[in-house]
């Protein structure tokens, strides 16, 4: 699944010109200014060279973000800037995100198999559910920081079914502290995840926690203070000079949007109850915001089976106590996640699906609950959703193949027919993991006959 993740987005890469992505000019310009010691400035907009004039109304979009991306950017944006030429480093700068992304489809696949460890399908599946999200291939092929915000979401998920299904440990705390600091110096959208983490986390040692050490069973929640605390010390002093500079910790210009963009505010609610909204926000399987219906139906028809499925396990009572805190973990991550764009959008923000990227491993393991929810048809139904996915996107992907043919795109070159090879490659893999999935499903099935 991960190879042919690589090959995929790395085809993406060589398809899409330089910056012919919205905000991907903000994001290596960030990485290039912290390189050369200084801060982006939002009215200043983009300085790297190569940028040009874009638009009258050029910012620079994404300096309200934590720099730890950019920092892990920055030898490439700006060193390789200053010797080969912008060209050079975005493209080094995408083959770096391509393998971030990569990290984070086999965090994502580490993060199924710890939550759900006896359910043998549901990492493959959900690992190949996470390779096909056309958004995380976006931003992989790209330079987004949506690819390191994913693995470090997946990674605090992942430590968090840990503490649930074996307990804590000195390691696994130093680890979630890690992570976390991390995690809020990636993305303030992930304070929610990290939140709903600790929060499982407390409530499995104020259940399980009686007689383990001095503290028992209040271990956990003195712990999670710790680490919050570690949190605030290390990614606070950005937020206060997010403050400091906007008057929110969130670093917004919504005033600015509003006179230039024309965006209106409107209720979550109303903005819930509109169709398009839905059609957007969750066409993260599809490449082409028109075709956001089919979106809908690559993402609701395995969701309603995995639902089905776990509502049947539970009806026959075959989850256990650590079964229902994973899920409603992933549950939770999930609907805050999705109130959150909502409230965003409802402000005057975008409806974009890479939004929800955070929330992704939970879409990913329900989907492939569904996928898999028959041992014996698991290799047929992932075959079938598959080739549903494939036939968009090998149809969008020739539409971008067809215009780099063309001539190049914004002044920087592209080379559409490695590109289409590379997504040859990448089909074939995926062909081979379906026919994987299929065949475990099968042995599954028959030795539970046995």
């Amino acid at each position: 699944m991960v190879v042919g993740f690589i090959l995929c987005a790395a085809g993406r890469a060589l398809l899409i010109p330089l910056f012919g992505s919205a905000d991907e000019v903000n994001h290596l310009d960030y990485a290039f200014q912290l390189f050369h010691g200084q801060w982006p400035d939002f009215f200043a907009g983009p300085v790297i060279p190569g940028a040009g004039p874009r638009s009258p109304l050029s910012v620079q979009a994404v300096s309200q973000h934590p720099p730890l991306f950019y920092l892990i950017m920055a030898p490439f944006a700006g060193g390789l800037t200053d010797s080969f030429g912008v060209l050079i480093a975005g493209l080094a700068a995408r083959a770096v995100n391509v393998l971030l992304g990569a990290a984070a489809v086999a965090m994502i696949g580490y993060a199924a198999r710890a939550a759900f460890p006896n359910h043998r399908l549901l990492a493959p599946a959900a690992t190949l559910v996470a390779a096909l999200c056309c958004s995380m291939l976006g931003v992989a092929g790209a330079v987004y920081n949506d690819t390191l915000a994913t693995f470090m979401m997946a990674a605090c998920t992942a430590l968090a079914c840990r503490f649930i299904r074996l307990g804590p440990s000195r390691r696994r705390w130093i680890l979630l502290a890690v992570v976390c600091c991390a995690a809020l110096l990636t993305r303030l959208s992930l304070m929610v995840v990290v939140a709903v983490c600790m929060l499982a986390i407390v409530a499995e040692g104020i259940v399980r926690g009686q007689g383990r050490d001095r503290w028992g069973r209040w271990t956990s929640l003195l712990n999670a203070v710790g680490v919050g605390g570690l949190v605030v010390l290390s990614s606070g002093w950005f937020y206060l000079r997010n403050l400091r500079l906007t008057g929110t910790i969130t670093g917004g210009h919504p005033q600015w949007a509003a006179e230039h963009f024309n965006t209106v505010q409107v209720s979550v609610g109303e903005l819930a109850a509109r169709p398009e909204t839905w059609q957007r926000l969750l066409s993260l399987f599809v490449p082409v915001p028109a075709l956001g219906g089919v979106g809908l139906v690559l993402i609701v028809a395995p969701t309603v089976c995995g639902l089905g499925a776990a509502a049947g396990a539970v009806a026959r009572k075959r989850v256990t106590w650590e079964d229902l805190l994973v899920a409603g973990l992933l549950g939770a991550e999930l609907l805050l996640v999705v109130v959150m764009q909502l409230k965003y959008s409802a402000g005057g923000g975008g409806l974009h699906p890479r939004y929800l990227l955070p929330a992704l491993l939970a879409l990913a393991v329900v989907m492939a609950a569904g996928l898999t929810c028959s041992r014996r048809l698991a290799g047929l139904l992932t075959g079938a959703w598959f080739a549903a996915w494939a036939v968009f996107f090998v149809r969008w992907w020739g539409q971008q193949a067809q215009r780099g043919l063309a001539g190049p795109g914004g002044g920087f070159p592209t080379w559409p027919v490695l590109a289409t090879l590379l997504l040859g490659a990448a089909l074939m893999v995926w062909a081979f993991v379906v026919i994987r999935i299929g065949r475990l499903g099968g042995a599954s099935a028959l030795s539970r006959a046995e």
